[in-house]
């Protein structure tokens, strides 16, 4: 019998969130899609004041993995989203 410890579970279900509203996002125009990669990224601890846009970078992007730029009024985050696991965040500036 597999066992998922809660952190797992709660990484997967946080991922799988936001992949669907990133769906969403993308029917919905970049509005949703910066909203939503700030709040991923604010819960993983990041500080993210007034998104200001989040553009896909599809040179990085895989088929499941897509890559996106999210400027924030005091950062820029560059996040790769990951199936099943929190967010690959990096701090461009």
């Amino acid at each position: 019998m597999m066992r998922i410890n809660r952190t797992s579970g709660l990484a997967c279900l946080a991922t799988c969130a936001l992949l669907a509203n990133l769906s969403i996002a993308f029917s919905q125009g970049e509005s949703v899609e910066k909203t939503v990669l700030a709040d991923q990224v604010r819960s993983q601890g990041y500080a993210c004041t007034n998104p200001i846009s989040a553009e896909r970078i599809a040179d990085e992007s895989r088929p499941e993995e897509p890559v996106y730029l999210l400027s924030c009024e005091n950062a820029t985050y560059r996040l790769r989203l990951v199936p099943d696991q929190a967010a690959e965040v990096t701090r461009v500036q």
